[in-house]
């Protein structure tokens, strides 16, 4: 899969190139890099998804167009959106239903869901 990024600030807090800078708790920075190696090396959105440990899920309110995977146990998120094959935001329809076909992410942030 191709990962793009929502901004800059996105691509700092996720992409490994920058984890010389990443100020994470040691097991975070680990299952960040264990994250970025899965998406890159999946087949499809279907690969994310069905992956237990991920806990890959819809957000909902002010994020409805997002979802998210869990970074283990450690409190950390990273959210996403599914894009088409020519990078435009997949914001309707049953996502699910397409994640076999959809083979490129935005990542929007890397957070501590609980502060």
């Amino acid at each position: 899969m191709q990962i793009m990024y929502k901004n800059d600030t996105a691509k700092k807090q996720f992409c490994s190139e920058y984890k010389k800078k990443w100020r994470y708790p040691e097991q975070v920075k680990k299952k960040l890099l264990s994250a970025e190696n899965f998406i890159i090396n999946a087949d499809s959105l279907m690969d994310i998804a069905k992956y237990p440990p991920f806990h890959f899920e819809h957000l909902k309110g002010d994020r409805k167009d997002e979802w998210s995977i869990r970074l283990g146990n450690t409190g950390y998120r990273v959210t996403m959106v599914p894009c088409d094959n020519d990078g435009n935001e997949i914001i309707g329809g049953d996502i699910l239903a397409q994640c076999i076909m959809i083979k490129i992410v935005k990542v929007t942030e890397v957070s501590n869901h609980y502060e």
